[in-house]
């Protein structure tokens, strides 16, 4: 219902905005259907009662933040007095200190995680669209939360390893952003999570042992879904054939088809993969006295594109290097669950504005690079930028042209 109640008003909306409020972070949030936030705000009671500070310019002020890399609330609420310029065409202007941390602490996550969630549809929509094939890589990152104001809320789930929240994600190999998000206590298992992931035809899926369970893989094969992952030492297998020659120099030491032994998963769980076969590549580990193991689904590829494709698995490990640094998701404003939810969605929901603007900009340079311009001009209208640029070359001109006639 959502969907069709902004569509309606989207272009309108994009062009107005452009037209009048032309600055770099007008640019970033034209990517926000204005409507469908308003409307998911309105569901969730968010702005109730709320008379300063509402949903929309708390997202403003949290993605200015994340772009400035703001590491304090008070920082936060000082550069928040820079939207007072463009208060009009944002709707958002300065907001004090202790109305910002109020609101990090009731406002609801919910219309963030709606907004996170549309994003990332329009990302998944990208994939598609992509020529090739779509490979997901699946994986999480701890958030960890532990002090004396953390634990109030933290301390019932953590583990052995770490205390807080953790966030899972699906991220697209080919865009490297992000198609599935989901926040969880630090308690909840990779797998668990995994269960309950959205499966598409045609995906192939990386991930690592974290996720070993042959019934999972066998809900993949059986909607149409390839798999790559790493086995355990200890799987019990029956080689059933070779499946492809290994050449000379290949980094690939076997490739068979093979079948698991085991009928049962502990208990009385049948192991519903047990009369499928499925495909183990041995690969030889530089600089590594064991070598690396993996099964898949996949009898198409080469057993190098298979060993390649783990490979890139590491790619959302940096992925969360970056999020973690580049958008200061370390350090937090706020102590409740709540703020720290809203936090990390709008960090979330600022990488994904960063990716649509790059993607639809040109802009030849990485990623962090159109970060660090965009966060030094960002209430800078772009003509501004580009009358600069010109004067900086007519100055240079003017110098190259002093010395010829000097000489």
């Amino acid at each position: 219902m959502l969907l069709a109640a902004f569509s309606h008003n989207r272009i309108f909306q994009t062009r107005f905005w452009l037209m009048f409020s032309s600055t770099r972070l007008a640019q970033l949030l034209s990517a926000i259907p204005r409507l469908y936030f308003q409307q998911s705000t309105e569901t969730h009671q968010a702005d109730r009662y709320v008379k300063r500070c509402t949903s929309w310019q708390l997202l403003v002020t949290l993605v200015s933040g994340h772009l400035t890399q703001a590491l304090s609330l008070r920082s936060l609420a000082t550069f928040s007095e820079t939207l007072a310029a463009h208060r009009y065409h944002l709707q958002a202007g300065p907001i004090a200190r202790s109305t910002l941390s109020d609101a990090l602490n009731k406002r609801n996550y919910r219309p963030f995680q709606d907004l996170c969630e549309f994003l990332l549809r329009g990302i998944s929509r990208q994939q598609r669209k992509e020529v090739g094939a779509m490979v997901s890589l699946i994986d999480s990152t701890s958030i960890t939360l532990r002090g004396p104001h953390f634990d109030d809320w933290t301390a019932a789930t953590k583990t052995r390893i770490t205390q807080g929240l953790k966030v899972h994600v699906g991220l697209d190999l080919a865009q490297l952003a992000p198609v599935y998000v989901n926040i969880t206590p630090a308690n909840v298992n990779d797998l668990t999570d995994a269960l309950e992931m959205p499966i598409r035809a045609g995906m192939t899926y990386v991930f690592d042992k974290g996720y070993c369970d042959y019934n999972w893989w066998y809900q993949l094969q059986s909607k149409g879904a390839f798999f790559v992952t790493r086995l355990k030492k200890n799987a019990n297998l029956k080689v059933l054939r070779e499946h492809s020659t290994v050449a000379e120099q290949s980094p690939v030491m076997t490739d068979e088809a093979v079948q698991f032994g085991k009928k049962h998963l502990g208990g009385k769980r049948l192991n519903d993969y047990r009369d499928e076969p499925v495909r183990r590549i041995v690969v030889e580990r530089e600089g590594h006295a064991t070598p690396l193991i993996l099964v898949t689904n996949d009898f198409a590829r080469s057993a190098e594109e298979i060993a390649d494709l783990y490979k890139d698995r590491w790619k959302i490990e940096l992925f969360f290097k970056w999020i973690k640094q580049h958008l200061k998701l370390k350090r937090f404003y706020a102590f409740s669950e709540n703020a720290v939810r809203l936090q990390i969605y709008s960090a979330l929901i600022s990488y994904l504005l960063l990716h649509l603007f790059h993607r639809r900009s040109g802009f030849p340079g990485t990623l962090f690079e159109l970060t660090v311009r965009i966060a030094h001009v960002l209430h800078e209208r772009p003509e501004a930028q580009a009358f600069r640029e010109r004067r900086r070359q007519e100055r240079e001109k003017l110098k190259a042209a002093q010395g010829s006639l000097q000489l």
